[in-house]
């Protein structure tokens, strides 16, 4: 067995991480992102409705007009029953429709809200995320050199022999490069990939609501938070 083996089956053979203080934040951090996630779709999808019943009484203000002003012209300008009736169901329509873009108006100001809470619970998420990743990988390694370091030693130490006489600083950089080309020959197998995911047991991040450019932008993130707090204050 080489040592890239004995690298990749130190992996293999190790446990997921206990919860510890990062990984219980992160999961924490995931919930609330999901919580945060569902309700501006929830938000979004209220908008979309009083949107589209804004644009249908509209459609049926606009054919009321143009309905009454077709029968104005066929009785020469006298205001039958009718007439007056289609009127009626135009004004009622605009009202509604009126009465629809305010309600819409109502919904959307919470969206930056939203926004906002999602971009920093997002954040914090990655950041979490990185920290339970770091968190993982030094275990890794430490089990690492405690299950095979000895391992690793002992090939040095023969390649050294095989090499004869040398500066042992240039005689390592060849040993662990050589190690280093195996062990990234191997990275993409899927037995590799998979043992890392189930050791990292990473919980579900959906970002796709999340505005990602407020998430790397400290500047943006201010700015939307003052216009907030300033139409709060308003």
């Amino acid at each position: 067995t080489n040592t890239a083996d004995l690298a990749i089956q130190s992996c293999e053979g190790s446990e997921a991480a206990p919860v510890s203080e990062n990984r219980q934040r992160l999961n924490e951090l995931a919930q609330q992102l999901a919580s945060a996630v569902q309700r501006k779709r929830a938000l979004v999808g209220k908008v979309d409705t009083m949107q589209r019943a804004k644009q249908a009484a509209q459609g049926d203000a606009a054919a009321a007009r143009q309905q009454w002003g077709a029968k104005l012209r066929e009785s020469d300008g006298t205001l039958t029953r009718d007439i007056q009736k289609l009127r009626a169901n135009e004004r009622s329509a605009l009202s509604l429709a009126e009465e629809y873009e305010a309600m819409e108006g109502e919904i959307a100001v919470e969206l930056p809200r939203l926004e906002l809470e999602l971009a920093e619970v997002a954040g914090h998420c990655l950041n979490a995320r990185s920290s339970v990743t770091r968190e993982v990988a030094d275990q890794a390694y430490e089990q690492l050199l405690l299950q095979a370091g000895d391992s690793l030693v002992f090939a040095f130490a023969l390649f050294s022999r095989a090499a004869g006489s040398g500066d042992t600083g240039a005689l390592a950089s060849r040993f662990f490069d050589r190690l280093g080309n195996e062990v990234r020959r191997r990275l993409d197998d899927a037995a590799v990939t998979d043992r890392v995911t189930q050791v990292l047991a990473l919980p579900s991040m959906d970002l796709s609501a999340v505005d990602m450019q407020l998430v790397r932008s400290p500047i943006r993130f201010s700015q939307l938070r003052e216009k907030i707090s300033g139409g709060e204050a308003a």
